[in-house]
């Protein structure tokens, strides 16, 4: 009964943004109607969206474990570990790595096209999401807010936490 209601919260912790599966199903459609092909190699239009199709996959599937002893709809803590390290928001980031990969597989321009619609939308539900969490986590949600991006790794941090430390002369 117990890894009934563990399945039960797993489950409901997968977030299915529907902007994404929107701007997916009216690509498909557009798709069908009016053909646009992305163009370039087929072949490495192709390798691409299916290496963004398998990471935006490991990254949800990550973050769903991470997250697995806690509902997302209602946290009783705040999720810091795993790829929640690395972004507030890893699991819309897995999608929207999805989202262009099925386009790409496709070679369908009205499905890529879609996606940054679709993150406009996702971005303003996670500003929402954010209010929630500071309230509910003040101080810990302010500490984490400045040390996580949102979405992705700072680059330029990440480089310069990679460079070796010299002493000033």
């Amino acid at each position: 009964m117990n890894a009934h209601r563990d399945w039960g919260r797993l489950l409901s912790n997968i977030p299915l943004p529907e902007q994404n599966l929107a701007g997916i199903a009216v690509g498909v459609v557009l798709q069908r109607l009016m053909p646009l092909r992305l163009g370039g190699p087929h072949f490495l239009v192709r390798t691409i969206g299916a290496a963004s199709l398998a990471t935006g996959s490991a990254i949800v599937s990550w973050a769903l474990l991470a997250a697995r002893n806690t509902g997302l709809s209602r946290p009783d803590a705040l999720l810091t570990a795993g790829p929640y390290a690395h972004s507030r928001n890893p699991m819309y980031v897995g999608w929207a790595l999805a989202h262009l990969g099925i386009g790409l597989l496709r070679d369908d321009a009205w499905t890529v096209a879609a996606l940054p619609v679709a993150s406009v939308a996702v971005h303003r539900g996670v500003l929402g999401e954010e209010e929630i969490l500071a309230a509910s986590f003040p101080v810990e949600f302010s500490q984490y807010r400045l040390s996580v991006p949102r979405y992705v790794l700072r680059l330029r941090r990440a480089w310069r936490a990679g460079l070796p430390r010299h002493p000033r002369r």
